[in-house]
Parts: structure tokens; sequence; C-alpha cells
């Protein structure tokens, strides 16, 4: 039995399996991840016990590297299951000034040993959006600066003046407009147009690029140009039940690690630039992976060294 179980051709056919699996996953399967799967761990666990019996076979007179290299590889195996099985993962919403110890899963809350405040959030740009505005009449396009108080005419005998530009629209109850936040989320720009001896004043919006089409003999458009956002960042200050609280800054790529825990920054809402969503994870397993990367590495150390 231990001698076809640490078989090298039952373990090139678990690797290719195991690979096929991994191929099938990152290009073809729009569904469940198969990582999940049953038959998934079934070929791990295989793999492992296959590691394990062929240095089982060869432990006595085996050198020292070769030990390590198995060890090594079957602990980030069993690793990558006590990750998948004792990983705690939870969302974290929180407002502006909001501080919360409370994480939801799909199906339950829990009450972290900290709490977090979201002092402020932020957007970075790659570069400043800038607007643009296009008129177009009888088959030609003429573009407006798109700066308040920049005017245009065209052939046409048509006039056009930038009165305001907001980068994210809102009304009040008196519907008096006013910016939402500084973040480019809903903008608009608003216009005077003349045109045959009539005046009007009209909002153009961004997102919606369909708005006057019927009324205006001209057809006018405002969009949105180097509009991609970089990162965007949450300032959270973290309060341990006792003991001072930790101002840090948690983005896409900056995790904060606290307590045994790490927040990542996950995502935000376009209609309320003072909320901010957090995940937040707690991996008991990460350390038998590293356990293995150690002695894998060590294996790989000594054996170019003999």
């Amino acid at each position: 039995m231990l001698r076809h179980l640490s078989s090298l051709r039952l373990f090139f056919s678990l690797l290719a399996l195991l690979g096929a699996a991994f191929v099938y996953q990152t290009i073809f399967n729009k569904g469940t991840p198969v990582y999940g799967s049953a038959w998934f761990a079934a070929l791990g666990l295989l793999l492992a016990a296959n590691i394990a019996a062929c240095s089982a076979q060869r432990l006595r007179t085996a050198p020292l590297y070769f030990t390590l290299l198995h060890a090594g590889l079957v602990l980030i195996i069993a690793g990558a299951f006590a990750t998948r099985l004792y990983r705690f993962e939870a969302a974290m919403p929180l407002h502006a000034g909001q501080a919360s110890s409370l994480v939801y899963t799909d199906t339950a809350s829990y009450t972290l040993p900290f709490s977090v405040k979201l002092e402020d959030f932020r957007l970075e740009y790659y570069a400043e959006p800038q607007g643009v505005i296009a008129v177009e009449e009888g088959g030609r396009t003429y573009i407006l600066n798109s700066k308040e108080g920049a005017a245009i005419k065209t052939p046409g005998g048509a006039a056009l003046k930038v009165l305001r530009l907001v980068k994210d629209f809102g009304l009040t109850g008196k519907n008096e407009v006013v910016e939402k936040s500084p973040y480019w989320f809903n903008p608009a720009v608003r216009l005077e147009i003349v045109q045959g001896g009539k005046k009007r004043d009209l909002w153009f919006f961004a997102n919606f690029p369909g708005m006057h089409g019927q009324d205006l003999s001209l057809s006018v458009s405002y969009r949105l140009e180097q509009a991609e956002i970089r990162n965007f960042i949450s300032t959270v200050t973290v309060k341990p039940a006792a003991g001072p609280g930790t101002r840090a800054e948690i983005a896409v790529n900056k995790p904060l690690a606290f307590g045994g825990y790490t927040l990542y920054q996950t995502s935000y809402d376009p209609a309320d630039a003072g909320y901010t969503l957090l995940t937040v994870t707690r991996d008991r397993g990460v350390w038998v992976v590293y356990a293995g990367f150690i002695l894998l590495l060590s294996g790989v150390l000594l054996w170019l060294r003999k």
C-alpha cells in the first residue's frame, strides 16, 4: 500500500490534475470556484499523502535536504487546508465619524475585540479629470472649453456659455444645486444657450448624455476624460477595548494588521462620499504555510550547497 501511495506516477498524475483545475478556474470557470469543492480537496489531500509516503520510505537514508523539501511541501498543503477551515472573513461598513466593532458575514454578525472609526475617506485619480463639452451642428463638432465663463458661437448663430460646473451634482430640499462630494461621481455642467432669439439655462450630465436631445436644434453633450481612479483610501482610528487608539490609512494595496486581524480596503459608494467598506480577515492557518515555506527554502539552500 505504501509503495503504491508513494509512486512517482501518482505524484505526476496528481500534479497534472491540479494543474488542469487551476487552468480551468483561471480561464474557463465563471461559476463557483473549484477550490472549495470536495474533489479539489481530495486531490490536495492525496498529494500530501503521496509526498509524506515518499518521505517515509526514505526517511532513514535520505539526506536532510530531501526530508526538509518534502516536509515543507506537506506543511504548505496542510496550511492551505487549515486556512480553508479556520479562516475568518467578514465585511465592515463604515460612515465618516462612525466607530464600530461589528462585522458581518452572509449569515451572522460578530463583535471584534476593537473598534474602527472612519475619520476620512478619499479617492485618488491618476490625473485630474477633465470635462469636455461637444456641440454638434450641421454635421460638424465644436468643442467648448469646460471652464466657467467660457463661451462659443457656432456658424449657425447659436451662442453657448458655461455658467457652472459641478463634480457631483446634488439637490437640496429647496431644489438648490450643491456639490454632494469632491469626487467626479455625477459631473454636470450648466449652459446658457441663446438660439433664435431665445435664451435657455440647461444642465447637461456626463452620466445621462441623452437629456434635451429633442429640445434643441443642435446637439450638446458633456463627457468626462481622465477619470480613472488610482486608489481609494480610508483614514481610520483603531481602538482596543483598553488602551489608546491607533490612527492609520487603509488603501487598496495597503491593508492594516491589528490585534491578529487584517483590515482591507474593499469598496466605496459613489452615492455617499463618506462611506467605506472594509474586509476584516483572520487566518490562523497562515503560520502553517509560512513554516512550510521556511522548511522548503531551507531544503533548497542545503541542496544547492551539497
